[in-house]
């Protein structure tokens, strides 16, 4: 079992395991005092794992953070798939009821690498930063968010340049099952084309019960931030995360419903979907990440710059927001006073008390 930090505000809560930064136990109150806990922890939680597998998988749950994101072949002492970050421990430097510092046991490609957490009062969010110092060389980033769709879940996102598909089947009998045809250029979320033949709406999740399916968005990186939203409109509340899309242009949607038949996931991952803000190639290697990919090709930065002698900042942020009657999908995400406000394609409207200035780094 792996050692938790807790922390806690009055609106928001949660716990930092000590193997791999995961966020555990992610829960927002609203305003009438209701408690929303939407995001995943894998059935499998305390099962034994395959011999084969890395430590992250054994642990599972709400976000990480991946240096490098997706398989992991270009730094020869570390082989696990989404790195050292994700997989080994972090020691704390600094811990308080609602914020944590901590520091990576090891190096990632010769900078250091510390972690910062924290929940504020009146607010339904989680503020993550991650700071590199020094290193060298190009690395694939990522955070892998995961929200469980105990009911539906209605996706948007904001201004976005290209959509993409998985250049290969995700899975394939007789291990699993992939939902849509691969190696497609998108152009219409609602109407993606399947790998059976017909189409899917990607806008509502869950998809398809028994498939696996990754797909792509490349952000609009002339906007000031970034935004990704999921409305569970029966239950009355928006999940949504802020970025940087200049230094994470791309948000990876991986919809993990029971279409992986082998160890651990046994056909029982269901209603999981990873919004996964990131710079990198899809959920491939490291190598091909920095590497003349399509997405590279097409003008998306694919991996950030580590430079000896400087600081890279990756800052995130995530949280919850309560909706009026018949608020359906998120139209716009826009600055307000004290925070943000949430337009829904009807013009309704909902605000969440937030600092934006987290993630753009903009004051005032």
């Amino acid at each position: 079992m792996t050692k938790l930090f807790p922390l806690a505000s009055n609106r928001a809560s949660l716990a930092v395991t000590e193997t791999g930064g995961h966020l555990s136990d992610v829960t927002f109150s609203l305003p009438g005092g209701r408690k929303i806990s939407p995001m995943h922890i894998a059935p499998w939680i305390g099962e034994a794992m395959p011999a084969d597998a890395p430590p992250f998988l054994a642990i599972l749950r709400g976000d990480f953070f991946c240096p490098p994101f997706g398989g992991n072949d270009v730094v020869p002492a570390e082989t696990r798939v989404n790195g050292l970050t994700a997989n080994g421990t972090w020691r704390l430097t600094n811990n308080s009821p609602a914020g944590l510092d901590a520091v990576l046991d090891g190096d990632v490609m010769g900078a250091k690498l510390t972690k910062h957490v924290e929940v504020r009062p009146g607010e339904a969010m989680v503020y993550q930063r991650h700071t590199f110092t020094g290193g060298s060389g190009r690395l694939p980033i990522g955070h892998r968010a995961m929200l469980r769709a105990n009911s539906p879940l209605r996706l948007a996102f904001s201004p976005w340049t290209k959509a993409l598909t998985h250049p290969a089947p995700v899975e394939v009998p007789p291990h699993g099952r992939a939902l849509r045809a691969p190696n497609q250029t998108i152009t219409d979320l609602k109407a993606a084309k399947r790998d059976v033949g017909g189409t899917v709406d990607l806008t509502i999740y869950p998809t398809p019960d028994g498939y696996e399916t990754i797909w792509m968005l490349i952000a609009d990186r002339a906007q000031p931030f970034a935004w990704t939203a999921a409305t569970a409109a029966e239950d009355g509340w928006v999940w949504f995360a802020l970025k940087d899309p200049r230094i994470l242009p791309q948000t990876l949607l991986s919809h993990s419903n029971g279409g992986r038949d082998y160890p651990p996931w046994n056909g029982r991952h269901k209603r999981v979907i990873g919004l996964e803000e990131i710079c990198g190639y899809f959920h491939f290697s490291h190598a091909e990440a920095i590497s003349n990919n399509p997405v590279a090709a097409s003008g998306s930065l694919t991996a950030v710059e580590l430079r000896p002698g400087s600081d890279l900042n990756v800052s995130y942020a995530f949280g919850l927001a309560e909706t009026p009657p018949g608020f359906g999908s998120v139209a716009t995400i826009v600055e307000a006073p004290g925070g943000v406000k949430l337009v829904d394609v009807g013009d309704r409207e909902t605000f969440a008390a937030c600092d934006l200035s987290f993630v753009t780094g903009r004051k005032g």
